[in-house]
Parts: C-alpha cells; structure tokens; sequence
C-alpha cells in the first residue's frame, strides 16, 4: 500500500447498470475510511476512417458530451458518500487502458463491474474484466449481478 492511511481504490465506470452496481457494492461491502477512488472510464472509440469530417466532428461532440455528464454523475456520487477521489479517462482499448492507469496511480484493489457475457461471446468478442484480472498488478473484485440481486 503506498501510503499506510490512504489506500487507492480504482473503479473502471462507464454508463452501464453494472457499473453502478459495482460502485455501490464498493461502498457497502469494502469501503474504509481514508479510501481515496480512481475512477477510469474509456471512452467507446469508432472507426472514422470512412466518414466525413462532419460525422467525425458530431461524433467527437457526443463522445466529449456523455464523458462529462458520467464525469458530473460520479463526482456526485462521491460527495454523497463523503468520498475522495477523481475520474480519469483516456481512449484506447478499455481493458489496457484500465491496467494501465492502475499502475500509474499505484492503485491497490480494482473494482469493476461485468456484464456476464456467456462463455462464446465473451471468447469472441473478449472481456474487458477477463482482461483487468489476467493483467492487474493488484486484486481485481469483480461485481456480477444476476437480476435477482439487485
């Protein structure tokens, strides 16, 4: 732990119920006082290769407008639970970029959230906490709900 009164916390965010849901298992199940949060998000990312400057531009404007609504959504959310922290966000594939701004805040759990893809769909289309677990440097909890638990 890099500094015996204050344990960093990351969560990775984004607008899905899960995330939520593993938010506010943190709060209730592992949060200690002094716990300062590292937020990440990661931006869902496009292939603009094709399209006009115009639908890059529109695109780009949509991108910068969910960030800050989800930026302004979880600020409130530590303030509601007396909590200090910060959202970072940055593109690029989720599950790396997640990884990888864990060890640059030097953080020592994550949090994250998981949308239980199947077996098939998680081998084809990868999972971005299937990643966060086989590369994180420290624990990884991760958060799954079935509707039940909610």
């Amino acid at each position: 732990m890099a500094d015996s009164a204050k344990r960093v916390v990351a969560i990775a965010v984004d607008e899905s119920e899960h995330s939520d849901l593993a938010f506010e298992w943190y709060c209730k199940n592992v949060m200690k006082n002094g716990d300062f949060l590292t937020l990440i998000h990661v931006p869902e990312s496009y292939d603009l290769t094709l399209a006009s400057p115009a639908v890059v531009e529109q695109l780009l404007k949509e991108v910068e407008e969910k960030v800050q609504k989800m930026e302004a959504k979880y600020s409130q959310k530590l303030k509601d639970h007396k909590l200090c922290g910060k959202f970072r966000t940055s593109g690029g594939k989720p599950g790396e970029v997640i990884v990888n701004i864990v060890k640059e805040e030097k953080a020592d759990l994550v949090v994250t959230g998981t949308r239980g893809l199947g077996k098939f769909r998680r081998t084809i289309m990868g999972s971005v906490s299937d990643y966060i677990i086989h590369h994180s440097p420290v624990p990884v909890i991760v958060c799954r709900y079935k509707p039940e638990q909610k």
